[in-house]
Order: C-alpha cells, then structure tokens, then sequence
C-alpha cells in the first residue's frame, strides 16, 4: 500500500529593490575612498538623505511592507519631518582590517563634517545602524559583513539655502569629500 501526501506549495521571492529607487539612491550617492601607501585605507558609501531619496524609500517600504495608504501617509509625514530638521547622511563604511571603523567614537580616528558655502559644521549625532541592519541590506544590498553602516546628521541650518553641499571626511591618514546638490 502506498500513501501519498500532498501539501499545498508556494512560491518564495525575494524582494528587489524597483528601478526608481535604485536609480534615486545612485543619484544621491557617492563613494570616497582613502589610500596610504598604496593600500585602501577607507572606503565610504555616502547617500545623501534628501527629500528625494525619503520619498522613494518610503515608496519602496510602502511596497514592501504591504502598508495602508493611511501608514504610508504616516511614514511620509515623518519622512518631511525629518527632512526638515536634519541633513542626513547613511555611510556604508569599509577600513582595513587592522584599523578601527568606528565613526561614533569619541577617539575615532576619523572626523566628518559638512560644508555648504564658507560655513563647516561637525555633526549633530553618528549612529551605528544594527538593529535594522537586515532591512539595511534589503533596501542596500551592496552591504556585506565586513562593512558598518551609520546614520549622520547635521543640523539643516545653516546648509539649507546652499546650492552645494559638501560631505568630508578627514584624519591622520587622509581626507575625502563628496559633492552633492544643496537647498
């Protein structure tokens, strides 16, 4: 006698970022990268979180997370208040592997800062991302086990009625900036 089971089957996907965001993240992204003696000493992703960029990932959640129009609207609201108080930055941050990566350290021996016009600012606050840091990589996947990521912000005035923004980072071993449209 034979018994046969049947079960019922599914399909499993994985989730792919949209076209949309991808090419909104590669719009408002860019990648410093710090040498000393011939060897990568740094290695920064920096997206800058502007309005664009909110509206997207939001979008992207939205889509992903199945959210009623009323949480989207929500999360939208929260995204334009956001944006309004801070210029934020995500950094997908590499070093080599004999050096501390750590960018929320008071002893770091990196210092970030923000320049529009004539006018530095250091930052407001520098967050290590862990506990999202799968959704980080959903949304992100580029992000492998060896990278740290963070949330930089810094205050939006006086940077907010500049044309250019400039992000940089600077130490002992080196300095890089990168450009991104201000205001």
């Amino acid at each position: 006698m034979f018994i046969i089971f049947v079960t019922g089957c599914s399909v499993v996907t994985r989730n792919v970022a949209s076209n949309y965001f991808k090419t909104t993240i590669d719009k408002n992204m860019e990648r410093i990268s710090i040498e000393s003696d011939f060897s990568l000493v740094l290695s920064m992703d920096v997206i800058h979180i502007n309005d664009e960029v909110r509206r997207a990932y939001t979008e992207e959640y939205a889509k992903l997370y199945l959210l009623t129009p009323d949480e989207k609207e929500k999360m939208l609201k929260e995204q334009e208040r956001q944006n309004k108080r801070w210029e934020a930055f995500y950094l997908i941050v590499y070093t080599a592997p004999n050096m501390d990566s750590s960018l929320d350290s008071p002893d770091s021996i990196w210092r970030l800062y923000l320049k529009a016009d004539n006018h530095i600012e250091p930052p407001a606050s520098i967050d290590e991302i862990t506990s999202q840091r799968d959704i980080m990589k959903g949304f992100f996947p580029w992000i492998n086990s060896w990278d740290r990521v963070y949330l930089v912000r810094f205050k939006k005035q006086p940077v907010e009625h500049s044309n250019k923004i400039k992000f940089i980072v600077t130490g002992i071993l080196g300095r890089g900036e990168a450009n991104f449209k201000g205001g």
